[in-house]
């Protein structure tokens, strides 16, 4: 729905919304983006024109909004504001001044949205046993030194950056910074941190607001000594320096955006240290406008001001290293195993199933070894029980499950998935995709591996 303008002489101005914190918008969100004149400090913006998308999907979100050309002032400094809200609660917002439509010109534009606090969007406990976004601090024991500090940022879309400083050596702390993926292990009731340049990380989950570090092979570790990392209740992101990079780089709007090839998430890069280097050789290998160019580089994520708002974190380039070929961050789709990894689950019966508002993420986990158990949940009731499984075969047997009453709509979702596993007698399993399939080969449920490596 677009508001503000006639229908007589429009032209269009098209852009992206992000989200810094890549927090899964519920359902019902609304997003909003308005273009507003903001040339006068002491005096409220003026509106031009705008956009509402209801049910806009999960970010980047894309919008386009009209506005007559004519209704331009030449003397204007034209913004553009963007919001997601929830049952009326403001979610998330725009915290800086995003210039659009410089000298008339209608160029795309992509703004980052920040979380609001206290506007609503509640972490809520996953399969995995986590509350995320947070942050996990603690001093592990050295053999060699002091001890290791870690602060640890866990996203739910799992991405993670992990600072470690080794106290007392030398003149001072050695410390090494990473980013990286993580997926649950429900095997070893655990998650695994995995860096670009690291052996994985076991981290056992102890609770809600706490990790225990693993060994190397994710076995616990037996001792009285201080392995744990705990958790405040909140996400306060760390800095991290001296990392390598690899990622697209977009630039529309005199801004600049970085998308780092492993996690896939994108940072905002700001116009200092090597950044010149860095939009030069952007500018000779870009093949229009706003084009995805693939660069290497050395550089800090870092906290920086935000003209509203709370800082936010940009990228900082120590030293740009080369532009790389386009394929650079391609990788093969990884193969899902059937036993041991957490699927979450997509449909039932041919319904879409969604997350409800502080309930678990349905999912569903079928445990390997010599006792073949499951474990499954809509978000209200916990079913365990047995199945079998030979190739591409796969039935459940008798299950139990806890006996509480599910309210709408998760009595109606409890029972698809009842149904689903009366009726399930094979399995189709493609990359991170499962699907439960009846005798006939009619698909009973989508899952997918969302944990999976």
């Amino acid at each position: 729905m677009v508001t503000g303008i006639s229908a007589v002489a429009a032209e269009t101005l098209t852009g992206s919304a992000y989200i810094r914190e890549q927090i899964a918008l519920p359902p019902g969100a609304v997003f909003e983006a308005v273009i507003e004149d903001v040339a006068r400090a002491d005096a409220p913006a003026t509106r031009l024109a705008g956009t509402v998308i209801e049910g806009p999907g999960q970010p980047p979100i894309a919008f386009s909004i009209d506005y007559e050309p004519s209704a331009l002032d030449p003397r204007a400094i034209y913004s553009l504001r963007a919001t997601i809200r929830h049952e009326g609660r403001l979610l998330f917002t725009t915290d800086t001044i995003n210039r659009v439509l410089a000298e008339g010109d209608p160029a795309p534009v992509e703004v980052d949205l920040v979380l609001v606090q206290g506007g609503g969007a509640e972490a809520t406990v996953a399969a995995h046993g986590l509350r995320l976004p947070a942050t996990f601090r603690g001093t592990l024991p050295c053999a060699d030194c002091e001890g290791i500090r870690h602060h640890l940022d866990l996203w739910p879309d799992q991405y993670y950056h992990l600072s470690r400083e080794w106290l007392g050596e030398g003149d001072g702390a050695a410390r090494r910074d990473e980013i990286g993926r993580w997926y649950a292990d429900p095997g070893r009731g655990a998650i695994v941190l995995y860096g670009a340049s690291e052996m994985p990380l076991f981290w056992q989950v102890m609770a809600p607001d706490r990790l225990r570090q693993m060994d190397m092979a994710g076995n616990p570790i037996e001792s009285d000594l201080p392995y744990d990392l705990s958790c405040e209740g909140a996400l306060e992101p760390t800095e991290l320096h001296d990392l390598f990079l690899l990622g697209r780089m977009t630039y529309m709007a005199d801004s600049a955006r970085f998308e780092e090839c492993f996690t896939g998430v994108g940072y905002p890069v700001a116009q200092e240290g090597d950044y010149l280097a860095l939009e030069r050789a952007y500018l000779e290998a870009a093949s229009g406008p706003g084009a995805p160019v693939m660069v290497h580089l050395e550089g800090d994520l870092t906290l920086r001001p935000a003209m509203e708002g709370p800082p936010r974190m940009s990228l900082v380039v120590d030293r740009f290293i080369a532009v790389r070929g386009a394929d650079a961050c391609d990788r093969p789709e990884p193969q899902a195993s059937l036993t041991d990894t957490y699927w979450r689950i997509d449909t039932l019966m041919g319904a879409a199933v969604e997350v409800q508002p502080t309930r678990r993420e349905p999912h569903l986990v079928l445990q390997g070894g010599d006792e073949r158990r499951l474990r499954a949940t809509v978000g209200c009731n916990q079913i365990l029980g047995a199945y079998e499984t030979d190739g591409e075969t796969l039935s459940f047997g008798a299950a139990a499950s806890t006996m509480m009453a599910c309210p709408p709509p998760l009595d109606r979702m409890e029972h698809s998935l009842g149904e689903v596993l009366f009726r399930t007698r094979a399995v189709r399993l493609a990359g991170q995709g499962l699907e439960l399939l009846a005798e006939d080969g009619t698909t009973l449920a989508q899952l997918e591996a969302v944990y999976l490596r």
